[in-house]
């Protein structure tokens, strides 16, 4: 046998070997946590100085133990974070009927691209929100 040959065997052996080497996770996504610790958070929306909006929201964590555990770890970022991105809303995005939707896919993107590393939020939940 060729070393080109016994290179292209060993190549197809771990190939074959190593189906199903991505295991699951050993939980389902619905079974992660819900952490409710971002205490309401107030702001003024942009250019509106005169307006409150005040929201408070809870976020699913994966996976269940390890999430947990970096979420609150990371609670001032992610209130940090999540302060900015209130507070840059203008209150004509804030008056949308799909308002609360958008934030909430914000929120999500947030948690997971800016504060998060090891653990990922797969659901936001918007437990409060009032404009006045």
């Amino acid at each position: 046998m060729t070393p080109r040959f016994l290179w292209s065997a060993a190549a197809i052996l771990l190939v074959a070997s190593c189906t199903g080497c991505a295991s699951k996770p050993a939980y389902s996504p619905k079974e992660c946590p819900i952490w409710e610790g971002l205490a309401p958070i107030q702001v003024n929306p942009a250019g509106a100085l005169d307006r409150h909006l005040r929201v408070q929201a809870a976020f699913r964590v994966c996976p269940p133990v390890e999430g947990i555990a970096e979420i609150e770890r990371k609670w001032i970022e992610l209130r940090h974070e999540t302060i900015s991105l209130l507070s840059s809303q203008t209150t004509a995005q804030l008056e949308d009927p799909l308002r609360a939707e958008k934030l909430r896919e914000q929120l999500l993107i947030l948690a997971n691209d800016k504060v998060l590393k090891k653990a990922r939020v797969t659901e936001v939940f918007i437990t409060g929100m009032h404009l006045d």
